[in-house]
């Protein structure tokens, strides 16, 4: 459900290295702490705290000033050559925020930005690419690790073994502006995420027969990445998370859409064992989703999900109310084929 699963788990992140779909819904996505609550950790006020927090502002805003305007002016420098600038959004609203009890009455706004130039191909199918992003995460609740702002700029390998398949492997420089507890952090990830989709054989033969399905689309996307966030807690932490969905397209209600039904698997492990980074979950949902030209998706669905910590030996279950939305904009982008 999630659109998940970078400035690239809804549908394209995952694409350009992990957006794509919050990944659930085409995209739960990096975002990495989607739907895991996650303790707050205060730090000591010391009197040069606002100091350091100003200059790592400072430093984060004149980084993405530096990657934006490097996107900007790389195609018209290069006359001639004129460079591939992949990018993609994505946003979810969903109620309540997670299957956590902290989350059972809120609603969250949470999405990503990204805008990258494909600099130096090295094959048809492999480039090295450039790129900055932005997350945003808000709620209704003032949770800290739901009020949030991320600023991040990295390089990346990306690799398409298909118009279906790609991987990428890159490294970035990111901040991470915490409303609630005024606190800002700041540092490198590297990270490797991938992403696939697929159309199962299907014999429908074009008939209006309510009982015999449209299509069949799946997805799946995955990351690895070190250190788990910037939060001090997870510095020394690999987390490894992904996404798969199948669904069923059953009724193509025109302009209004295709109604689909699904059933997908979320699944997050890390290093250190900590609670929120050991889950799985797994649901059954219905969507209304709409195809907007070639490159805009938006879906709107509910969803009944179970999910299992094992560390702390917790089971959750849920109902989601969402509506997502998701664009790309990439020659060779990946997306999920509607039906006509």
């Amino acid at each position: 459900m999630y659109p998940g699963n970078e400035c690239n788990k809804v549908l394209h992140d995952t694409i350009n290295s992990s957006l794509l779909f919050q990944a659930r819904a085409v995209l739960r996505k990096e975002q990495h702490e989607y739907f895991r609550v996650r303790p707050t950790t205060r730090l000591s006020r010391h009197s040069n705290q606002h100091g350091d927090e100003r200059r790592r502002v400072a430093k984060a805003v004149l980084m993405t000033v530096v990657s934006c305007a490097v996107v900007l002016i790389t195609v018209p420098a290069l006359a001639q050559k004129i460079l591939p600038t992949p990018g993609s959004t994505w946003g979810e609203i969903r109620y309540p925020g997670s299957a956590q009890p902290e989350d059972s009455e809120n609603l969250i706004l949470e999405g990503a930005v990204e805008q990258g130039v494909d600099f130096f191909p090295i094959t048809k199918d492999t480039v090295l690419n450039f790129f900055g992003r932005v997350d945003y995460t808000l709620d209704t609740e003032g949770l800290d690790w739901n009020r949030k702002l991320k600023l991040g700029t990295g390089v990346k390998l990306r690799h398409y073994f298909s118009n279906t398949a790609v991987i990428a492997v890159g490294v970035k420089y990111e901040i991470d502006r915490r409303f609630v507890d005024d606190r800002t952090l700041d540092g490198f990830q590297l990270f490797s995420n991938w992403f696939g989709s697929w159309q199962l054989p299907n014999s429908h033969d074009g008939s209006s027969d309510p009982v015999r399905p449209l299509a069949f689309p799946g997805l799946t996307w995955g990351e690895v990445r070190y250190p788990g966030s910037q939060d001090p807690v997870e510095s020394d932490d690999i987390i490894f998370e992904g996404y798969t969905e199948q669904g069923v397209d059953w009724v193509n209600w025109g302009r209004w859409g295709t109604f689909n039904f699904y059933a997908n698997l979320d699944y997050i492990a890390d290093t250190e064992k900590l609670e929120w980074n050991n889950s799985i979950a797994y649901g059954v949902g219905v969507k209304l989703k709409k195809l907007i030209g070639s490159n805009v998706l938006l879906q709107f669905g509910i969803e009944a999900a179970r999910e299992r910590r094992w560390v702390s030996d917790q089971t959750e279950d849920v109902i989601f109310v969402y509506l997502n939305w998701s664009s790309w904009w990439d020659p060779r982008a990946i997306r999920l084929d509607l039906p006509e």
